[in-house]
């Protein structure tokens, strides 16, 4: 039964660490009114769900990543299914060896530029690493890595906080 369970997890963590399931995280986040919608108790949970059922088959989930987020959106969990989805990848990453790095910039980059990245970052680090870049307007230009805790600050706001900090000492 244990080993049926531990199956059972893991094509599930599988699933939803796929392309498509993290391309449904991406899509509730990037859409800010589905994600409002999906998180608010104003609109009705079968609502919510057929939202979600509708969102899972067009990005053609796999039929047990479907049934998990249907299952939860009629919990009442529809407004967390990115971040369900986000940790499920890591999971699966973890396992395979591989981590997560998110990588912070002012202005949006390149597929190629984030594989540069990704390559360059695996390099240093030893491993495979997989980057999901956010988009953050006040970093002005640079960027920001995140790897686990460690955070690597490139940015040009970070920069232009210490110049003003230390005029303000002298």
């Amino acid at each position: 039964m244990r080993l049926l369970l531990l199956t059972w997890r893991w094509t599930l963590a599988t699933s939803m660490a796929s392309r498509p399931g993290l391309s449904l995280a991406k899509s509730i986040e990037d859409n800010a009114d589905l994600k409002r919608a999906l998180s608010s108790p104003l609109y009705k949970t079968e609502e919510k769900a057929a939202v979600v059922a509708q969102l899972a088959e067009k990005l053609q989930l796999p039929d047990l990543a479907r049934r998990f987020v249907g299952v939860a959106a009629q919990n009442r969990r529809a407004g967390d299914i990115p971040g369900m989805a986000r940790a499920f990848a890591e999971k699966a990453a973890k396992h395979r060896g591989a981590s997560r790095v998110v990588a912070r910039v002012a202005r949006p980059i390149t597929d190629e530029q984030t594989m540069q990245l990704e390559s360059t970052v695996s390099k240093s680090l030893g491993r495979t690493v997989h980057v999901d870049v956010e988009v953050d307007p006040s970093l002005i230009g640079g960027l920001q890595l995140k790897m686990g805790s460690r955070l690597v600050d490139a940015s040009l706001r970070r920069k232009l906080n210490a110049l003003t900090n230390l005029m303000k000492g002298a």
